[in-house]
């Protein structure tokens, strides 16, 4: 291979320009698991350990990084989760990416202080940082909806090299996590951690030894005292564990990887007992979550379900119908100016007036039977992904009630700014 060859290579491993949904929503679902994960996890308790444990780990010796009281670590903690939540959802993106990064790495790294260490931290640590620097808020995030609402452009940032290396720096880290893991059982056992019974050992062991995470299946001893099964699960361990990066480079050998190292972690989980499942999200960052979408539009119905009617000459409608464009994710809203295609519209749906369109929010469904206001918003629920969320929600009738009342507010208050209909499509659509 020509050194040119081997540039281009690697040009393409770092920076082939992409759009970016992968690393939008793999940002989106990394951030909402940590965030669920965490929620109940108290970090406080580390303010009230004695001083005399306390055995600073590199970086908190390095920059005397103090233990903080448990009032300040609450606050910390709170903070922290509150931020976790902001970078799942976008909002904020890059002020939110920062503080999780600062204070994940001394929250996660307070444990380590204390004669322990957590092997799986120091990922999720690289994985804060790494997106941290990185334009992860313009594809799936409120950041990236407020953006086309103020500008009043429904078109998705096009692709570019700044959305491959953070999704590709994240998942060389994760392979080398694993590879080194192999690496070491190999430097401080050779083959005898294969062949030997120090699997079988560390399986029957586990039913005497008191954790805080226990096994999930009482199973390990009678696995340990199967003639091969230990041999055959320590060899599947170096295996995957050792050629993992193979992952990084080869398409048809990364999901045989990939479920390997899922298979570990979750069998790790299942016999031993230690908690590796936060480690587990780091998994999201494989997934081409752009071609998951078009395979899905391409076997879901394309009809059009909704037909949204606005005021093309209203400024917050002009800023609305971008984000709604932007959210239909499926293709089922058909977008419709009432001021240029009004004839058309009168002759597919006779029970409308312009005037009444140009006023409130309508929906009308196949029955016949016309929603107006807030509940017109129950007919685009039905049919944006993100609309599915809040459906339970609106099913309420406290909701339903404030949602009437401050709708009503808003639209006796706003004049002609605002004027949108919905309709709920019972026939054919008017254009596609």
């Amino acid at each position: 291979m020509t050194t040119r060859s081997l540039v281009s290579a690697w040009t393409h491993f770092w920076f082939e320009p992409v759009t970016p949904t992968n690393l939008g929503v793999a940002r989106c679902l990394f951030f909402l698991g940590l965030s669920l994960f965490y929620m109940p996890h108290d970090f406080s308790g580390w303010g009230s350990v004695s001083p005399a444990l306390f055995q600073p780990i590199w970086l908190f010796h390095q920059f005397r990084i103090p233990v903080f009281g448990e009032g300040v670590l609450r606050v910390l903690q709170v903070t922290w989760k509150a931020a976790l939540f902001c970078s799942a959802i976008g909002f904020m993106t890059r002020p939110s990416l920062v503080v999780s990064a600062v204070l994940g790495t001394y929250l996660l790294g307070l444990g380590q202080n204390f004669g322990q260490t957590y092997h799986f931290d120091a990922i999720l640590v690289l994985a804060f940082w790494i997106l941290a620097f990185s334009r992860a808020g313009d594809g799936w995030s409120v950041d990236a909806l407020r953006r086309a609402a103020r500008h009043r452009d429904a078109a998705p940032r096009p692709p570019s090299l700044e959305y491959q290396w953070p999704v590709q720096l994240v998942l060389v880290a994760f392979s080398l996590v694993f590879c080194a893991a192999g690496i070491a059982k190999l430097r401080a056992s050779g083959l005898r951690w294969i062949f030997s019974d120090n699997l079988a050992i560390l399986l029957d062991r586990v039913q005497y030894h008191i954790s805080d995470a226990d096994p999930v299946l009482p199973w390990s001893s009678t696995l340990a005292r199967i003639p091969g099964a230990p041999m055959m699960l320590a060899f599947s361990t170096i295996f995957f564990e050792t050629l993992y990066p193979i992952s990084l480079f080869s398409r048809r050998l990364r999901p045989l990887f990939v479920i390997g190292g899922i298979g570990l972690i979750l069998g790790i989980r299942a016999m031993m007992g230690p908690t590796f499942e936060n480690f587990l999200l780091i998994n999201f960052f494989w997934v081409p979550w752009d071609r998951v979408g078009c395979w899905l539009r391409a076997r879901l119905t394309s009809r059009t379900l909704i037909y949204v009617f606005y005021d093309g000459q209203c400024g917050v409608c002009a800023s609305t119908i971008p984000v709604l464009r932007r959210l239909d994710l499926l293709n089922r809203v058909e977008l419709i100016d009432v001021t240029r295609q009004w004839e058309s519209v009168a002759a597919q749906f006779p029970m409308l007036t312009r005037e009444r369109c140009l006023t409130d929010m309508h929906a009308v469904s196949a029955d016949g039977s016309v929603h107006t206001g807030f509940d017109a918003y129950h007919a685009l629920s039905r049919v944006l992904p993100l609309g599915w969320l809040a459906r339970p929600i609106l099913h309420f009738t406290a909701v339903q009630r404030l949602g009437r009342r401050v709708y009503r507010r808003v639209a006796d208050h706003r004049g002609r700014s605002c004027k949108i209909a919905v309709v709920s499509a019972p026939a054919a659509p008017l254009s596609r």
